[in-house]
């Protein structure tokens, strides 16, 4: 990623971000301003108690853990434990030029940035190849037994099934 070492000539306009995903800009993690360790106080789940709760109480612990604070627009990095204020770059356009066909380079993910979205949102690579025709969405009726906030090897939900070696 581009580093610049002075900011490029621009006005300050009024911006909130609320979802977002970005790369960490010290060790290269994606960090998605929405994920929030599960166990989260029940009044700290949605983005509006999360602005509310930090504006209000903002010395309290558990605003302090939030990887993405929306009041005070601080990002923490769990990997790193860096922290960072986000913001927000707008770039004009020329009136009449050519509208953009393509996205901007440094919008588009690598395959290590594909990967570590994959995993955040919990998908699963399908170890069979898809032949046209078959069924994509499934249904798994079984409860979910990983404890809370913890993952259970053998919960029906959420593990891998691999097939069993014979040996």
């Amino acid at each position: 990623m581009p580093h610049n070492h002075a900011m490029i000539p621009a006005d300050r306009f009024f911006a909130r971000l609320d979802k977002f995903v970005c790369e960490c800009p010290s060790c290269g993690e994606l960090l998605c301003a929405e994920e929030e360790r599960h166990g989260r106080k029940r009044s700290l789940r949605t983005m509006s108690q999360r602005r509310s709760d930090a504006r209000e109480n903002p010395g309290v612990p558990a605003i302090w853990t939030l990887r993405w604070n929306p009041y005070t627009q601080r990002l923490w990095c769990p990997w790193c434990r860096n922290s960072f204020v986000a913001g927000l770059m707008l770039y004009p356009m020329k009136l009449g030029g050519p509208r953009p066909t393509s996205a901007p380079p440094d919008t588009i993910p690598t395959k290590r940035q594909l990967l570590a979205l994959r995993r955040q949102a919990g998908g699963f690579f399908a170890e069979q190849v898809f032949h046209r025709g078959d069924e994509v969405n499934l249904v798994i009726d079984a409860d979910c037994t990983c404890p809370e906030g913890e993952y259970n090897p053998r919960c029906l939900i959420h593990a891998v099934q691999r097939p069993e070696n014979p040996t």
